[in-house]
């Protein structure tokens, strides 16, 4: 899916220009950063302007967008590795090997519970995908309503993250953030089947970085 331009809604933002070219090796043995504590957000935010403010992402959907605030300090791993996911400054697996690019741009939400999470980041669309790495254990604190998370420590959870929609899971996975929910309410409230997969595909159609007042 094409990326197009920036979504409205950041004015007053510091947005990003786009991410430099980054080389890697297609046939590298393993992680060529050496795993998810191992890549640093100064990495993630390579060629982004110096700045300060709220570290933010925004998530272009076909119910509108949905803005989260990146928690930096208290999952800094979790943050890095999403930011650099989004902007294809993080080398990732694939059928071909490690590549980079702007892995979440396209994919859909593949799990939409309403009342609990909308999940998505999965390249495989099913719940078992992931970018052939694993993500590390960081906070593991209380979900509430609009809490951004991902999983830790087991396959997969690299990629796969979840907005909470309503009372959230059990304090056992990272949250490296806080998210509007209107959109994210909509989007649960679509028709799903019997694995909780909308049938009608709605998808993650960017991920955009900004700092924000």
């Amino acid at each position: 899916m094409d990326s197009g331009a920036a979504p409205p809604g950041l004015d007053g933002c510091l947005t990003d220009p786009g991410a430099p070219a980054v080389s890697v090796d297609p046939a590298a043995a393993g992680d060529p950063v050496g795993g998810a504590g191992k890549f640093t957000l100064a990495q993630a935010l390579a060629g982004f302007p110096a700045g300060t403010g709220k570290l933010t992402a925004v998530l272009s959907t076909e119910k509108s967008a949905i803005r989260c605030e990146l928690f930096e300090a208290a999952a800094p791993a979790a943050v890095a590795n999403f930011v650099g996911l989004a902007r294809g400054t993080r080398p990732y697996k694939d059928a071909s090997g490690w590549k980079v690019g702007r892995f979440y741009d396209g994919l859909t939400w593949h799990r939409v519970i309403p009342g609990f999470v909308i999940q998505g980041g999965d390249p495989d669309g099913n719940g078992t995908g992931g970018p052939g790495y694993d993500m590390i254990v960081e906070n593991q604190v209380a979900e509430p309503l609009g809490a951004l998370a991902m999983a830790a420590a087991a396959t997969p959870s690299g990629s796969q993250f979840y907005v909470v929609v309503g009372t959230g899971p059990a304090p056992k996975y990272d949250v490296f953030g806080a998210c509007s929910t209107d959109a994210a309410v909509q989007i649960a409230a679509v028709e799903r089947d019997a694995n909780d997969r909308p049938k009608v595909p709605v998808h993650i159609q960017r991920v955009d970085i900004a700092r924000c007042p």
